[in-house]
């Protein structure tokens, strides 16, 4: 007795996803709603007074920086010196390199060991330099600083009584109502110290009173 078994095999076919276009639904994009005339006008007032408060401000403190910096190098440079006279005993001098008897300190200085003690650099150690100052930056010494300045080895000055430099973020000791100077002063113990404004005049003071000029303290 025999049995026959058929087995039929029929091709499998890919599924296909069925999609009811009968339910899709289309939806209109919506438009992005933009400003108004007004509103932009109002942006733009904003902004303006935004940009009157601040850039003033900003202006006043980047030149303060300037100012700022510039007075902390030459004071500290000037405490370096007396104190390395001191530490070495020996004269410490710095010479600018403006034109002679100017006092002109903003074109730049050297700081030397003095050891011929002639208040001059040539020929001597160099300690350190300082860089003529940017413009409209200016450095200026008085009468007793129309050369140099120099310590001795008990970290004394080497001319008699003190005296003071003065530096300007511009020609003016005030310019709008607002300080454009600073001041250094050196007595004649050789005591570095920055001058001060007693009175809120926006002019430094030295030991005899207000710095006179921006060239003239």
């Amino acid at each position: 007795m025999r049995v026959r078994i058929h087995v039929r095999i029929r091709p499998v076919r890919p599924w296909r996803a069925a999609v009811d276009l009968s339910t899709a639904r289309c939806r209109a994009p919506t438009a992005n709603r933009g400003l108004s005339l007004i509103e932009v006008l109002i942006v733009m007032a904003i902004a303006a007074i935004l940009l009157g408060i601040g850039v003033p401000n900003m202006q006043t403190f980047i030149l303060n920086n300037r100012l700022a910096s510039a007075t902390h190098e030459f004071f500290t440079a000037l405490q370096f010196a007396r104190s390395e006279a001191v530490r070495r005993g020996e004269q410490i001098t710095l010479v600018h390199n403006g034109a002679e008897g100017s006092g002109n300190w903003g074109a730049g200085w050297t700081m030397c060991v003095d050891s011929n003690r002639d208040n001059a650099c040539a020929g001597e150690e160099t300690l350190r330099t300082g860089a003529p100052l940017e413009p409209p930056l200016t450095l200026y010494g008085n009468a007793n600083f129309a050369n140099f300045v120099a310590f001795d080895a008990s970290g004394r000055l080497t001319t008699a009584g003190g005296g003071a430099f003065v530096i300007c973020h511009g020609a003016n000791l005030v310019e709008d109502g607002q300080s454009r100077s600073r001041a250094v002063l050196v007595n004649g113990a050789g005591r570095v110290r920055f001058g001060v404004d007693s009175n809120n005049d926006g002019i430094p003071e030295k030991d005899s009173g207000a710095v006179a000029s921006c060239t003239n303290p």
